[in-house]
């Protein structure tokens, strides 16, 4: 065992040397009479151990073995030795890395032998624990996935960097990256193979980046960058494009090739936020614009998206409780017959009655509550409610005789729910409405998966009576086939036909066209948006059966629609 003695004390070195050779163990003793010769020998060679004087003429030993911890790359076994008993001394000394401490006038071969050999074990399971310690921290900070930062290993840095932003007055910016229609890949491909599509973004995003910039994924499909620069402000814009570009070409995932996108947000430090938890909120928003702007885009955060985004979270929260607080509201837009402009029916129309915002319309917020899976306990209450009322107003003119239709729109969460053909039956039965007086709505796009699945579902329905209209009939896709597969009764011809027939030839023969082809196929064509005499008039001359729009009324509240139509039918009593 090699050992390195530093004492200036000639006398006390020949003891310990002596004490040395009488142990069973073999010590083969270097030594030093002062601190610097001591420490260039530590530097020159590894030692097992060093036997250090607390008292040596050009320094105490407690700075020297601050010196020796801070040269060695492995911790040094080092046994402090003094002449004066002193307990405060002795803890100071274990407490900066020595592993034992002792008297030099107890010092004999048993005593030092055993100190040295227990130092050696002390030291071995110290330098095991830092370790362990090490690996622990890797795991901690690391994702074991891709072997970048993770999003705990990632605030560290983002708050370092933060603080020497401030110190030193440079730029800095998150870019949030989220990978486009990633689930889909999981779905069809298996979950293993999204992984291999994690591991080679990862690397594929990190060859783009500089060596100072740090990228980590925060969980599932995820990424950050965190971006510094000293002199050149828009540096994250360059950085933000080269992450966008490593898109452009395809993933090899064994047999398949991928071709992949991804939303980018990006947020600057102090125009966006002045701490890590707000910038990173901030590259969300941003992220979130990128993705809702049709994806595979840069969006950098802004006050105006702020806005935007704060809104939407209100409105998101609200709808929660909107329903359960019986919020909503369903209005009626009169359906008239196209020649006599008598009614044959109404559509129901969700509207939502804010306590604080007031009444807010439907496309504010039907996007959001389809997102958060909420339209479908909508779309259900606007059924039954709508159903409930009609029939209220058919048992007040069942007297006369009088007969209409309730038009209802269906969501794509309805259709695709299981229990669609028993919702409607439930319906029909709770309010007493005949199957005949109800017409659902239904757009292509919803019919566009599954659809011979959905078209057993329809014709189960139609055989009830209720009839099934097409909404926004033109703008979808492939439109024949539907009529075809479903039991299609109804066309209603898109207002932007409506609006647009009379700007050129063209626009007036499509909509033409459109209103020919449904009086060829033997259904009832409905004309949205009619707002003047002249667009009713062409609709009527081509066989429209039955128009909608602003000239014979808005939408209305129940109260009113009855004031307007119903009452006046009643008055014939």
């Amino acid at each position: 065992m090699d050992l390195l003695l530093i004492d200036d004390d000639e006398v006390d070195r020949t003891a310990i040397i002596r004490a040395l050779k009488q142990s069973k163990l073999a010590f083969n003793v270097i030594e030093a009479n002062c601190a610097f010769d001591g420490l260039n020998l530590a530097l020159e060679r590894h030692f097992d151990g060093i036997l250090l004087d607390y008292l040596l003429p050009d320094a105490n030993g407690l700075e020297v073995l601050i010196k020796l911890n801070s040269m060695t790359q492995e911790q040094t076994v080092v046994v402090m030795l003094s002449r004066y008993e002193d307990e405060k001394l002795a803890q100071r000394c274990i407490e900066l890395g020595a592993q034992d401490f002792l008297l030099k006038d107890e010092v004999n071969s048993r005593i030092l032998s055993r100190a040295i050999r227990y130092a050696k074990q002390r030291s071995s399971m110290a330098l095991a624990l830092r370790n362990s310690h090490q690996k622990l921290k890797e795991l901690a900070e690391h994702d074991s996935l891709t072997k970048l930062v993770n999003r705990y290993g990632f605030e560290l840095c983002l708050n370092r960097a933060i603080a020497r932003a401030k110190r030193s007055n440079d730029f800095l910016a998150v870019i949030l990256l989220d990978l486009d229609d990633f689930k889909a890949i999981n779905d069809t491909l298996g979950h293993q193979t999204g992984d291999i599509l994690l591991v080679q973004v990862a690397s594929r995003l990190s060859t783009v980046l500089r060596d100072g910039d740090v990228i980590a994924r925060l969980g599932g499909d995820e990424f950050v960058v965190l971006v510094t620069d000293n002199d050149y402000k828009y540096f994250p814009m360059i950085v933000a494009n080269r992450l966008l570009k490593a898109f452009e070409e395809v993933f090899c995932l064994g047999d398949n090739d991928v071709l992949i996108g991804a939303s980018i947000g990006v947020a600057f430090y102090n125009e966006a936020a002045s701490n890590s938890s707000e910038l990173m909120k901030c590259a969300d928003i941003a992220m979130y614009r990128a993705k809702k702007m049709g994806r595979n885009q840069i969006q950098f955060y802004s006050e105006a998206l702020d806005r935007e985004v704060r809104y939407r979270n209100h409105i998101e929260s609200s709808l929660r409780s909107a329903l359960r607080q019986n919020e909503f509201k369903v209005y009626y837009q009169v359906q008239v017959d196209s020649q006599t402009h008598q009614m044959v029916g109404m559509e129901a129309l969700i509207r939502w009655l804010h306590p604080v915002d007031g009444l807010i319309s439907p496309e504010q917020f039907l996007p959001i509550a389809e997102e958060i899976g909420l339209m479908e306990d909508i779309g259900d209450w606007v059924l039954t409610e709508a159903c409930r009322q009609a029939q209220e107003w058919l048992t007040r003119l069942q007297p006369l005789g009088y007969q209409f239709t309730i038009a209802v729109n269906l969501s794509a969460a309805q259709i695709g729910h299981i229990d669609l053909y028993q919702k409607i039956v439930n319906a029909l039965e709770l309010t007493h409405l005949p199957a005949t007086a109800l017409e659902l709505e239904i757009t292509e796009n919803c019919l566009i998966e599954e659809p011979h699945e959905h078209a057993k579902v329809l014709d189960q329905i139609a055989a009830l009576g209720v009839r099934f209209a097409l909404d926004d009939f033109g703008t979808g896709f492939s439109s024949l086939e539907h009529i075809k597969l479903f039991p299609i009764s109804v066309l209603k011809i898109d207002k932007s036909f409506v609006a647009s027939y009379d700007k050129d030839v063209k626009d007036a023969r499509l909509l033409a066209a459109l209103l020919n082809f449904a009086y060829g196929f033997n259904v009832i064509s409905v004309a949205e948006g009619v707002e003047t005499l002249e667009q009713a008039e062409f609709c009527t001359t081509r066989n429209c059966n039955v128009l909608q729009g602003y000239l014979f009324s808005r939408p209305l509240a129940a109260s009113d629609f009855e004031t307007k139509y119903i009452t006046p039918l009643l008055a014939q009593l």
